[in-house]
């Protein structure tokens, strides 16, 4: 589909996403996806505000025009995704708002202060005419300047879907009329009753409150996605390709797959790809979150976004721009910031009807007063009061706003929340399950003591018969000689049996290096250090001179370091740990009392990890599956929330909710706190919105009167209005302190 993004989401749907501009309020949210909703082919549609920007499944192909002209009825802009980066938009619009309130300001603060000394001093401004001159201008002056409210707010209650901007205008708008009313009944005396008193001040006033409070949300909405673009600026834009036998430093855009690429020092590498000249160190921190540079040489993989920290290189480009490792980690926060957690859907339906129950108070309150006996400029003090109060823009904002930032700085760690619902689910899980290898353990064998000790030959035995094998365990005992500096024995002939291990000879002397059998023959005291090494779970190999047993290496896939801390932390929180393996049962009990699980289920299939995980939540548990393996898969896509490591096999890491783009287990630690501070920021600003409302909007209508003699001035109710946005959002960038979900 041209200027417009678009990828298959199943066999049937289309997946299209868009940039939406115009959006003030959680109405507005739900006014957007109505409308799409409405297109024939379109199954889903999610709108977001804080990123202002759309997601679409659709059963056919769907034009961009169509969608665009549908929304462009209630005044707003659908563009194609990524036509403007999000930071310019945000740049822009608090530019634009800078620039109203400063023109606002000027003509808005005389007609304040004016005003408030008028009411609290008695003050006049020279004649009675020349007083409701000057007022009248100032007002004039600021209902133009702030025309936008009074075009959309007006053209959407023509379309009964009125928004915030529906209230603004009904509100200011009404005062500004009855002021006109007013004015001219007293300066011409034409004794028109209950139209005497002027509300210039609280329609231009409110409307200065209201832009004061849309800079600062502008302000502050800017802040929330910093993380996001600071992410997305972190790719370079340009790249030195060979082009006829010339270095040319070319757009990214003009990079092609298998270009010849040099990457000079102390410069980020633009693409994926083999590096095919040069060696060097690379800093790869901005992918994996590990601050420890890797060597790289001939050979080498490497990925866009890192940093070359030693020597120029040349490279063949493999993966450029969205299609790199680094593009897919942008696309994958995007997209999880696109979608909607469960809570927000609740709130978008709330926010649909909330517009209309507004408009219905502000009318019956003020019907009421009047039916009363109390005076129209009492009645329209309550009508106004109620529709500014009431702004939906807080209960939009909460959700979003704490989901973008919360995502960017997952994201800067290393850390990729591939759907909003995973916040939710990982806050609120209350059981996790861990495969061992590769997930627990660092997934592959070490040797961890020989026996005897005190035979060095046995190991330049056991290291001369290794190198020239595949095998894991060869491989591990080679990188034990290279640890230990041990010299390797030279053999006469080395050979590898398929299953049985590495023989070799050396003169008329036969060795062998193989798995040891429980039926072997073993000299003293061999057999009791056997049995240890297996309770242990340690894995066992011999090495023999013509069929005698010289010595045994036990060897085992080590505990990662941090595991112990990881289990310490679920565990302090009341967070039942299980570990689920088809390994050995020795084994895994072993690897679960070093880290202090005590539940193991050990020598299981797939499909039986997957029926434990059924068989928890069916306990009411909400659980949480970690694995990397095919293996896994099932279970991942059976608990609350999977998550998987982005060295995993793909069908793990397509199968899991969270991912991880290195292999410390610090990283749920950090993703568990960040789900939990997020997920409470939500309910934090959720909370605070509804009582807002709650409490404001009665007041507005005057119950508090008949008690106190207490109703509110409509300027109060602008500026109140104002700040309410301002504070879930400010609320919001308290996330960015680190102090909730820090490690150190």
């Amino acid at each position: 589909m041209a200027n417009m993004n678009s990828e298959n989401s199943g066999s049937e749907s289309l997946k299209y996403q868009f940039d939406v501009e115009g959006m003030t309020c959680a109405a507005c949210v739900s006014n957007v996806e109505t409308a799409i909703q409405k297109v024939q082919g379109v199954q889903t549609v999610s709108v977001n505000l804080a990123t202002e920007s759309a997601t679409v499944t659709a059963s056919r192909p769907i034009e961009l025009n169509q969608l665009s002209n549908t929304i462009s009825k209630l005044g707003y802009v659908l563009q194609a995704k990524g036509s403007a980066s999000l930071l310019q938009k945000q740049q822009k619009r608090v530019t634009t708002w800078k620039n109203l309130l400063l023109l606002q300001s000027i003509f808005g603060i005389p007609l304040l202060l004016y005003a408030m000394a008028e009411m609290f001093l008695g003050f006049h401004f020279g004649s009675k005419t020349l007083s409701i001159f000057i007022q009248f201008t100032l007002a004039t002056i600021l209902v133009i300047s702030g025309s936008g409210y009074y075009r959309r707010g007006f053209r959407h209650l023509l379309m009964r879907v009125p928004n915030m901007d529906s209230l603004v205008a009904l509100g200011t708008g009404a005062a500004y009329v009855y002021s006109l009313i007013s004015s001219v009944n007293l300066l011409w005396g034409l004794g028109i009753s209950d139209f005497n008193v002027l509300y210039y001040e609280a329609a231009g006033t409110i409307l200065l409150f209201i832009t004061f409070g849309k800079w600062l949300e502008a302000t502050a909405r800017g802040k929330t996605t910093e993380a996001l673009s600071g992410l997305i600026e972190e790719l370079p834009n340009e790249a030195e390709v060979l082009r006829d036998d010339k270095w040319v430093l070319l757009p990214l855009d003009e990079v092609g797959v298998d270009d010849k690429v040099r990457v000079q020092p102390h410069s980020k590498i633009p693409v994926d790809g083999l590096i095919v000249e040069g060696s060097t160190s690379v800093d790869e921190s901005a992918i994996s979150g590990e601050s420890i540079p890797v060597d790289k040489h001939v050979g080498s993989y490497v990925v866009a976004a890192s940093m070359n920290l030693q020597s120029p290189f040349e490279m063949h480009a493999k993966k450029i721009g969205r299609d790199s490792l680094f593009g897919q980690v942008v696309t994958l926060v995007e997209n999880a910031q696109s979608k909607k957690p469960e809570i927000q859907k609740r709130v978008d339906r709330i926010a649909s009807i909330f517009v209309p129950v507004v408009l219905s108070l502000a009318l019956l309150s003020s019907l009421i007063w009047l039916l009363a006996g109390f005076p129209l400029t009492f009645a329209l003090n309550v009508l106004i009061s109620v529709l500014i109060i009431a702004c939906p823009c807080a209960l939009g904002l909460a959700t979003p706003t704490a989901l973008v930032v919360g995502s960017g700085i997952a994201a800067k760690e290393g850390i990729l929340f591939k759907t909003p619902d995973a916040f939710q689910k990982l806050a609120e899980m209350d059981h996790i399950i861990f495969d061992k290898t590769g997930t627990l353990t660092e997934g592959k064998a070490r040797v961890v003591e020989v026996f005897p000790e005190s035979k060095t030959e046995i190991s330049e035995y056991a290291i001369g018969m290794s190198q020239k094998s595949r095998h894991p365990l060869a491989m591990a005992i080679t990188q034990f000689g290279l640890e230990n500096d041990i010299q390797a024995t030279q053999f006469d002939t080395i050979s590898e049996v398929a299953g049985s291990g590495m023989e070799a000879t050396q003169g008329k002397d036969k060795f062998s290096l193989h798995r040891i059998e429980d039926d072997e023959a073993l000299p003293s005291g061999f057999s009791a250090k056997l049995d240890a090494f297996l309770d242990q779970g340690y894995t066992v190999s011999a090495i023999s001179k013509n069929d005698t047993v010289l010595a045994l290496i036990a060897f085992a896939d080590e505990v990662k370091p941090e595991g112990p801390q990881m289990v310490d932390y679920f565990t302090t929180l009341g967070i039942q740990s299980t570990l689920l393996t088809g390994d050995r049962k020795r084994v895994a009990e072993n690897i679960a009392a070093q880290l202090g699980i005590d539940r193991v289920l050990a020598e299981v299939l797939p499909t039986d990890k997957h029926e434990e995980i059924v068989s928890i939540q069916e306990q009411g548990k909400v659980t949480g599956m970690v694995g990397d393996g095919i293996n896994d898969a099932p279970a991942l896509v059976a608990a609350d929330i999977g998550i998987s490591f982005s060295s995993g096999t793909d069908i793990a890491t397509n199968a899991a909710d969270l991912i991880f783009l290195n292999t410390s287990l610090h990283n749920l630690i950090f993703a568990h706190r960040i789900a939990r501070s997020t997920f409470s920021k939500i309910n934090q600003n959720l909370f605070w919105a509804f009582i807002y409302n709650s409490v404001g909007i009665p007041v507005a209508m005057g119950v508090l009167y008949p008690f106190t003699g207490t109703l509110l001035n409509p300027m109060v109710a602008g500026l109140a209005m104002a700040l309410s946005s301002v504070s879930v959002v400010a609320n919001t960038l308290l996330l960015r302190t680190g102090k909730y979900f820090s490690l150190k």
